[in-house]
This record gives structure tokens, C-alpha cells and sequence, in this order.
């Protein structure tokens, strides 16, 4: 027995290298970028490597940075199991795919194991041969994508599960704590997978509840064992998923509901009330497995039962093929339920078809069997060839998936261009193409493969705000031809107003394989630029100021503040200026100032946090960003007061040069005029005064304006770095606060509890929200938003008591009407909840 388990374990081997093999030839041959949702995995997969990368397991913010990496329903674990592939064979989408053999050495052994456990080792043998030429899995493994690796991962888990429910292990528990990390895996892959094993997991609840309501008196173990075993292998799969979890789940259930609305929309539909719809899956699910290769185990299998007239050997119970059969079943009943239908919905019942495949061969009796073996191997090589190379005619059915040569689609030279131009700074560059090979997916991933240098966004103004969109990128990419299936009226505006603009210019054109071109434009003079200087004996920093156009400044206007800052790198990375034009002690009018407190401040991280030069050195960072000029400012002069704070808050030595701004009378309509004159002069916003007036809507309760605008500054910051910098800025205005706080301390408060929300710092922010609460109780939109972020720490009762006191001073807010029915919700208060619905 033991020799007949090695001399398998050497025939799964030599199927596993094989697939490698026929992987590394297929992407020899390839030449083509990835497509949409295959270049942000690989972004996202490439941001986990760096993570991963800088390893402090012991530090609670590593964690929290690790999980951020994937803030959707595609979980983290793809990208973990890629990430050693890529330390081993460098970063890049040829080592991505090829990490999908690490999942299927999984899917392998998982299937040998469910099927030695269904009939036996030759069975085992022959699902793992199915498996390894099915052309749909084929055509997933030489892709990256999710859809293989959830395949693999709920295979293993519901062998996991068999073997504890049929196979009568020695260590039952063992296995069941097995099932459980398994459950959590799916959860880290995809949590939308755990609903194909919604049968399954009915039936072991069933089978855990059961001995609890049976007459007489069993024993203890008996009565309580398998719920035990349920609520370790709970516990164990809540262990596995609950960190990435709990911090992404708002993100997560968006994104589903993103996804299925995106789906009605753009994939094909097959509504469960047609016959069509019934049928779809049953009549793919051949296809994906090699039409011609089923219909000739099928027919063997037919045969050899005819002439026998017996049901092959080792039958089941009919509880066990009840059980055998709530996977599958259970599946396709969902899947054929979704108004959306794809193969890759499923990819995971393509190993279980391959299941009861084996079993039909290895079963199946007759001196002709040996010929129809061999025809049933020939056919199945034959079947993968032609999926993956196209050599010869596919007795599949399914759709083929060939390398396509051809020349190669640009990326490279694109982000290498604006790394040759801005080497020492992390670039934004606007996508304005949503075509399959040029996309901001697929660039984002090249940018981050190239040193993490480059962030690709797609532009999301509407159509009437694109000129914040003009002021936001100093990169923007235009393509010729066709733009793209996500192409509009705003997109094409946007390319035009580039084009035209007096501020930007070409800075690249290259040919791409549709016959088009790209061409990529920057700004004339960048928003940010960081050069390395040499280092003067004093270590300290150096900054100076100006203004364009020069003083006098009217109020209500906005001019563009020009700086350059000089010192150690070191200190420069993640430094913060604090910024203050302080009044003289008199103004014109012969007043004296009546308050000593700044009148007018621009706090901002040095280089807005894009500065990502080696922290030796030194360097000089010059920046140019909008200064706004506070409406209502009295007029007069002021004088600069500028400060430098580290990463920790701790003062940094600043040299700065005097620099007094006057105020003049008149109104912005006067400065208006001369900025649409001087289009040239055009700068990016500061995203921490940005930050300071998303907090002003949060205070007024205007959340779609608040989440649009959030949604507009993140892709222009695609770190986010503004929310970290602004909470750390916040924290230092406040602390200079006296104890009695005045209307521009309550402003900040609004502002660090929206960064930190946006941070996901819940802690926190609810600390800063109950502050706010105390010095302004009347405002409901404080109390909601406390009690939001109550819910998303899951503490509905403590939620549901500032959402109640929100109700009672606004009682019309449908919002908070829906809050407090999840809140009473997750309280299970059944009466509340009804009432509320009412």
C-alpha cells in the first residue's frame, strides 16, 4: 500500500510539472499586457509583495497595512500565495500566472484525495488527468485572476470537510479544525465563495444540532461532539478571516453590490424564469471539461454498465451521495439563480464533474476498456493542445486561449518616461484609455513593478468639474481610435481641454497595435519636482517662499504658492510644514489685531507625502500649490510664521525666508479675472485644506457632495497619503488649542475624524467624535456619524445610542432611519427592527 501511494504521489508530480511546463511555454509565446481586472490583481498583488517585503508581524499598523492592500471583495489571499513567486522569479504578470501551478498542485491533490475517499487511487489518478487538461481551467490557470485559485482553495476545503464527515478520520477534530482554517481561506480569497458550499454547510449545522434534540439520554460526547467540532472549526475559520475582515467589510459588501450592478450592465443575462436560463450551466459544464472528452468517458461508461447490468462497485449510501452531491447541486442552483451568467461562476463545479469522470473510468470493466483509457488520455492531450496553442481543431467546444504574439502594447516605455522625468517622487498619471491592452489597471501595475515609482488612475470628475481633474495631474495619457467600452462625453472633454491647454505639453507618442498611438502629455512645469542637492554642514532645513501672482492678494482668491525646501532626505519623506500669516501687530486702519491666533494658515506634508528618494542625502523639493486666500480677510499685512514637525510630531530645524503677503481690498471676482488670463499658472489644490473642507461637509450633513469629492481627491492621491498627513497635522493644530476651543478647533475636530474614518482608525475616530458631540450636541450629523462608526466596530448598542439622539433632532433623515434599523439589527431586536420597517 505504502508503494502504491508513492509511486501516485510521482504520477501527480509528473502531471503537476507538466502543467508548469505547458505554462511557461504558453507565456513564451504571449506578448500581451493584462487586460482590466487582470492588472489590478496584479497591482494589488504586487502592493502586498511590498508589504510583505517590509515584515514587522508585532506591529499592529503593519497588519492594518497588509489588509488595506485589498480593501474589496477579492481577498488577500491570491496575493499572498504570489508574492514568494515573485521574490523567486521577479516581479510581473508572467510571474503571477505562473503562481497559479501553487494552486494547482493544491487543486491536485485535493481532487486525488476526494476521489480515493469516493472509490479509490485509480479513480484519484484519472479525476487529477481530467483536472489537469480541462480546458476551462487551462484557459484560467495561463490567466491571473481570482476564479482558478478560489477553484482551488474550495476543493481543498470540501475535501477537508469529506473526510470528516465520511471518512471516519482517527483525529476527528484535527480535521475539522481543517475545515475550518479551509473556510477562512475561502473567506481570504473571495468571501462570495462560501456561499457555493451553502448545502454543505446547512448539513453539517443540521448534523451538529441533531444529537441535541434526539429522546434519551446519550452521553455527553455523543450529545455535544459535533457541535464542539462545528464551533471549533467557527472559531478556526473566524481566527483565518476575521482581521482582514473586520477592517474591510464596508468596502467589501460595497464592492459586491459594485460588482452585481456591474454585471447586470455589461454581462450577459439569463433570467432563471426561462428554460434558457435552466439550461445554460448544465449545457456548459461539458464544454469547460472537453465536450468530446465527457462524451466518450460518458458512452465507455454507458457501455461497460449495459453489458454488466450492475451498478459499479463500492456503492454509496444514500446519505453519502446526498452528501457528495450538496456541493455541486447546491452551486449550480445558485449560479443558475444569478441574473448574470459567465463560466467562470462555475469554475469551481469543473473539478467535481471531473470527480464523477473518474470514477466512471476507474470503474468501468471490459477487455475493450484499455483502448478506450488510451482514447480517453490521447483525447484529453489533444483537447488541452488546442486550448492553449490552437494547433489543431478543438474537440472541446470550449473557447480556445492562444498566446498571442504580436508586437508588444507600450507600458513599459510609458512609466519609464515619467520616471526618467521625476525619478525621486511617486507620479499620478490621469488615463484617459480604457481600452484591453492600455488601461489605468494595467499601467498602475507597470508602475508599481518599475520600483513602485508610477499610480495610473482613471479620471472620475463629471463632466462640468474637469478643470479640477486639470489642476489634480501633472501626467495625463491620451490614445487615438477607439477610447474603450468605459469611454463618455466627459472623457473625450477631458482630452480636449488637455490638448489645449497652455499649461501642458507633449512628452511622448508611441504606436500601438490597433493602428492608434498614445501620447502622453505633463505639465510645463510639474506640480512637484525633488532633486538631489548636496548637503550643507548645517542639517538643517531650508525653505523659501513666493507667490504668483505677487501681493497685493485679494481675499476670496486663490494664487499659487511657490516653494522650495532644502535639507536631509531623511527628514523630508514624511516631514510636515505648519504654515501661518499672522497679522502685524497693526493694520492699515491703525487697529491693533484683537487676537493673537493665526488669521490665515497652510499646513501641507512635504511634497504632499510623494517624495520617495533613498532616505540618504539630501534634496530639494520644490513644489508649487493653490493658496487660498480666506474670504473675509481683513486687509492688511501679514507675516509669515513657518514650522517643520517629523514623522513622530517632534520640531524640526527650519530656516525660512521672511516673506509678508498684503492683503488688498476688492473681491475675488477682481482676482478671478487675472488667473483665467494666466492659465499657465495653474496648480495643484492642497489636500489638507482640501481635507479641512471635507470636514465643513460633514459637519452640514452633505454626504454625496462629501463622497464625491473624496472620491475625486483619492484618485489624484492614490496612497491616500493626505488622510495620514492630515490627521497628523490636525493633532498638532489641536494641540496648541487652549482649553476652550474655538470655531476653527471644531473645524479641525470634523476634519482628523474624517481622516481617521477614512483611515479605518475607528478607535480613534470615535474618541474625536465624542469630542465633537460634547462641544456642539445639537448638530445630528455628528451623532450619525458616531454612531456609523460605532457600527462598524460592531457595537450596535452604543451605535443605536447616538443614532437615537441624531433621530430625535432630525427625525426625517432616511439615512439615519436605515442605520438605526441595522443597528437594532445587529442587537437582534426583533420588535425595533419591525418598527422601524414599518
Amino acid at each position: 500500500m505504502r508503494r502504491a501511494r508513492g509511486r501516485d504521489g510521482w504520477i501527480l508530480l509528473g502531471l503537476w510539472l507538466a502543467g508548469v511546463l505547458l505554462d511557461v511555454l504558453w507565456l513564451q509565446r504571449h506578448a500581451q499586457p493584462p487586460a482590466w481586472d487582470q492588472g489590478e490583481h496584479l497591482s494589488r498583488a504586487l502592493g502586498v509583495w511590498q508589504v510583505l517585503a517590509e515584515a514587522a508581524p508585532f506591529d499592529p499598523l503593519w497588519w492594518q497595512r497588509l489588509w488595506a492592500e485589498t480593501p474589496t471583495y477579492r481577498g488577500p489571499f491570491t496575493y499572498l500565495v504570489t508574492a514568494p513567486v515573485f521574490s523567486l522569479l521577479g516581479p510581473g504578470y508572467g510571474s503571477a500566472i505562473l503562481s497559479n501551478s501553487l494552486f494547482q498542485a493544491l487543486l491536485l491533490g485535493s481532487l486525488y484525495g476526494l476521489e480515493r475517499l469516493a472509490h479509490g487511487r485509480a479513480a484519484g489518478l484519472w479525476a487529477a488527468f481530467l483536472c489537469a487538461v480541462a480546458p476551462a481551467l487551462l484557459n484560467q490557470r495561463s490567466d491571473y485572476l481570482i476564479d482558478f485559485s478560489l477553484t482551488a482553495v474550495l476543493t481543498a476545503t470540501w475535501w477537508l470537510l469529506t473526510v470528516r464527515v465520511l471518512g471516519r478520520p482517527r483525529r476527528p477534530w484535527l480535521w475539522s479544525l481543517g475545515g475550518g482554517l479551509g473556510l477562512g481561506a475561502v473567506v481570504l480569497t473571495r468571501p462570495t465563495g462560501l456561499v457555493m458550499l451553502w448545502l454543505p454547510l446547512l448539513a453539517l449545522a443540521w448534523r451538529a444540532i441533531a444529537p441535541l434534540l434526539r429522546r434519551g439520554r446519550p452521553g455527553p460526547r455523543a450529545r455535544f461532539g459535533r457541535l464542539a467540532e462545528g464551533l471549533l472549526a467557527a472559531a478556526a475559520a473566524t481566527a483565518v478571516a476575521w482581521p482582514w475582515w473586520s477592517q474591510n467589510w464596508l468596502t467589501i459588501l460595497s464592492t459586491v453590490n459594485k460588482a452585481r450592478q456591474w454585471g447586470v450592465l455589461y454581462q450577459d443575462g439569463l433570467e432563471a424564469n426561462t428554460l434558457a436560463g435552466w439550461l445554460f450551466y448544465p449545457r456548459l459544464l461539458p464544454t469547460m471539461a472537453g465536450a468530446a472528452l465527457v462524451a466518450v468517458v460518458v458512452a465507455g461508461g454507458s457501455l461497460s454498465w449495459w453489458r454488466h447490468r450492475r451498478i459499479p462497485a463500492g456503492p454509496l449510501a444514500w446519505r453519502g451521495l446526498a452528501w457528495w452531491l450538496s456541493f455541486p447541486l447546491g452551486a449550480l442552483l445558485l449560479a443558475t439563480l444569478m441574473s448574470t451568467k459567465d463560466f467562470r461562476f462555475v469554475l469551481p463545479l469543473v473539478p467535481q464533474l471531473c470527480l464523477g469522470l473518474g470514477v466512471v473510468l476507474a470503474s468501468a470493466t471490459g477487455r475493450w476498456t484499455p483502448v478506450w483509457r488510451l482514447a480517453v488520455v490521447a483525447i484529453g492531450i489533444w483537447g488541452a493542445l488546442a486550448s492553449q496553442f490552437a494547433l489543431a481543431a478543438n474537440p472541446t467546444a470550449f473557447p480556445p486561449r492562444p498566446p498571442v504574439a504580436g508586437p508588444p502594447w507600450p507600458l513599459e516605455a510609458i512609466v519609464a518616461t515619467i520616471r526618467q522625468r521625476s525619478p525621486h517622487q511617486l507620479s499620478t498619471l490621469a488615463v484617459l484609455p480604457d481600452s484591453q491592452g492600455l488601461n489605468a489597471f494595467n499601467l498602475d501595475a507597470e508602475g508599481r513593478r518599475q520600483e513602485f515609482r508610477v499610480a495610473a488612475r482613471q479620471t472620475v470628475a463629471p463632466v462640468d468639474q474637469l478643470d479640477g481633474d486639470l489642476a489634480g495631474f501633472d501626467w495625463f495619457l491620451l490614445k487615438g481610435g477607439d477610447q474603450g467600452v468605459m469611454s463618455d462625453e466627459r472623457q473625450a472633454a477631458l482630452d480636449d481641454l488637455v490638448r489645449r491647454s497652455p499649461a501642458f505639453q507633449a512628452a511622448g507618442r508611441w504606436p500601438l497595435p490597433d493602428g492608434s498611438s498614445a501620447e502622453l502629455f505633463e505639465r510645463r512645469t510639474l506640480g512637484l519636482e525633488v532633486l538631489p542637492v548636496a548637503c550643507r554642514p548645517e542639517r538643517d532645513l531650508a525653505l523659501d517662499l513666493a507667490v504668483e501672482p505677487p501681493s497685493p492678494l485679494r481675499p476670496g482668491s486663490e494664487v499659487v504658492l511657490v516653494s522650495r525646501l532644502r535639507g536631509p532626505a531623511a527628514e523630508l519623506r514624511d516631514g510636515l510644514l505648519l504654515l501661518d500669516w499672522r497679522p502685524q501687530p497693526v493694520v492699515p486702519s491703525g487697529q491693533v489685531a484683537a487676537r493673537e491666533t493665526p488669521a490665515w494658515r497652510h499646513d501641507r506634508g512635504i511634497g504632499q507625502g510623494m517624495v520617495r528618494a533613498a532616505p540618504t542625502g539630501c534634496l530639494e523639493v520644490r513644489e508649487r500649490l493653490v493658496l487660498v486666500v480666506p474670504a473675509g480677510l481683513p486687509v492688511g499685512s501679514y507675516r509669515l510664521r513657518a514650522r517643520a514637525l517629523d514623522r513622530q510630531g517632534r520640531p524640526l530645524a527650519l530656516r525660512s525666508a521672511p516673506l509678508t503677503l498684503t492683503v488688498a481690498g476688492g473681491g475675488a471676482q477682481e482676482a478671478q479675472g487675472t488667473e483665467t488670463q494666466n492659465m499657465d499658472t495653474v496648480a495643484p489644490p492642497n489636500r489638507i485644506d482640501q481635507l479641512v473642507e471635507l470636514g465643513r461637509l460633514l459637519r452640514a450633513g452633505d454626504l454625496d457632495r462629501l463622497f464625491r469629492q473624496v472620491g475625486q481627491i483619492n484618485q489624484r492621491d492614490p496612497q491616500q497619503i493626505y488622510l495620514s498627513q492630515g490627521e497628523r497635522l490636525l493633532r498638532a493644530r489641536l494641540q496648541e488649542t487652549g482649553a476652550d476651543p474655538g470655531e476653527a478647533d471644531l473645524e479641525d475636530l470634523y476634519g482628523l475624524a474624517l481622516a481617521q474614518a477614512l483611515q479605518r482608525h475607528a478607535d480613534g475616530a470615535v474618541d474625536t467624535l465624542q469630542r465633537i458631540v460634547s462641544l456642539e450636541p445639537t448638530n445630528p450629523h455628528s451623532l450619525m456619524a458616531l454612531g456609523f462608526v460605532q457600527l462598524y466596530r460592531f457595537h450596535p448598542g452604543q451605535a443605536q445610542v447616538a443614532l437615537d439622539a441624531a433621530a430625535r433632532l432630525d427625525p426625517g433623515n432616511r439615512t439615519l432611519r436605515t442605520l438605526r434599523i441595522v443597528a437594532r439589527g445587529l442587537r437582534l431586536d426583533v420588535a425595533g427592527t419591525l418598527a422601524l420597517l414599518r
